[in-house]
């Protein structure tokens, strides 16, 4: 029986029978040649997500925060899915071979490596090894994730809603569970330089207030082009964290939107002639907090200041009083600022 196997069916031969009357190859014009699986069709363009998982080879927790930082979502295939596929979740070809040249998943491989040895080394009673072990933990930025997915300045103005949103919203958070204190005062920082840049320039356009938060929108001057931006403002209250929320996701999320908002404040702040970050906080011998003796920070963060915007604001005053000297970006600011002033005078005085 040469290479059969009692009991599995034999296996079609694409070559015409004797007595068809048909060439081998005219058979294969006529009715052309049997696909391989996952090789036309739908699953040629499209992957479900344990296919996807099994080609990467990393954890389901790893492949969700890989995809929400390189701005891949799932896609619904066109036309209809088989029967045996409906209700899964595909992603596109094009996307999972992007994400298997991605830098960041060999950064997750060699963290958990690192985590392995860490926990052989807590599960030896090993203590000080593993604590000796923390600092070396490899480290990572995303700076290569934003000029990839925001090639021009332009595109992540427009995309800076959702990123201000999440960012007020940490800022108003209390600092437990999973949000610890450093992200809760970074929110808290990027939140007031935003504001502070608004104010100065005096970009904010509309504002109400509702029972969600204060709604704020500002234009941002672009090439001689105006960009809306939107964002809420929660209201200064106590905030209840609920129990449902999965908030590994939003931390991931403002990971990256972290990354993009410091992009962007020290593009605006290096047009002003200032340097992003502002100096908030300069310790001197007595240990208090002071910027050129007149901006200092929150009392929670170790200064003396009324809120952080009011520390943001007065440090960013100093900053463009300082640089007006030889910047002419900044008296043109100053200029702007002070012919606005102006007009609201003349109106007063005419009405």
């Amino acid at each position: 029986m040469g290479n059969r196997v009692k009991g599995r069916a034999k296996k079609k031969s694409h070559k015409a029978a004797i007595h068809s009357g048909m060439a081998t190859h005219r058979k294969l014009s006529r009715m052309g040649k049997v696909q391989k699986k996952h090789h036309s069709g739908l699953d040629a363009t499209f992957i479900g997500r344990s296919r996807v998982l099994k080609k990467l080879q990393i954890s389901l927790k790893d492949f969700r925060r890989l995809c929400i930082l390189k701005g891949v979502y799932p896609r619904e295939p066109r036309g209809k899915a088989p029967k045996n596929k409906k209700g899964q979740v595909f992603y596109h070809i094009k996307d999972v071979k992007a994400l298997s040249h991605e830098p960041l998943l060999d950064k997750f491989r060699e963290f958990k490596a690192f985590m392995k040895k860490v926990r052989r080394s807590a599960n030896r009673n090993e203590k000080d090894e593993a604590r000796r072990k923390q600092p070396l933990a490899p480290t990572y930025t995303l700076h290569h994730l934003v000029r990839e997915r925001y090639p021009r300045f332009s595109d992540a103005l427009g995309d800076l809603d959702d990123a201000l949103c999440l960012v007020n919203l940490f800022a108003c958070l209390p600092s437990e569970g999973r949000i610890g204190t450093q992200v809760t005062r970074k929110a808290q920082m990027l939140a007031a330089s935003w504001g502070a840049y608004c104010s100065v320039t005096g970009s904010i356009t509309k504002s109400f207030i509702s029972v969600k938060g204060v709604y704020v929108e500002a234009e941002i001057m672009e090439k001689g082009e105006a960009i809306p931006v939107r964002w809420v403002a929660p209201h200064n209250f106590t905030q209840n964290v609920p129990e449902g929320v999965d908030f590994r996701v939003m931390l991931t999320f403002f990971e990256f939107y972290e990354t993009l908002l410091s992009f962007v404040l020290f593009k605006l702040y290096g047009d002003l002639g200032v340097r992003y970050p502002l100096p908030t906080a300069v310790c001197d011998g007595e240990g208090s907090s002071n910027v050129s003796g007149r901006a200092t920070l929150h009392p929670t963060l170790g200064g003396k200041a009324t809120s952080v915007l009011a520390a943001n604001l007065s440090a960013l005053q100093v900053a463009l009083s300082e640089a007006s000297k030889g910047n002419a970006a900044a008296e043109a600011v100053k200029d702007a600022l002070k012919e606005d002033d102006g007009s609201e005078e003349n109106v007063n005085e005419a009405t």
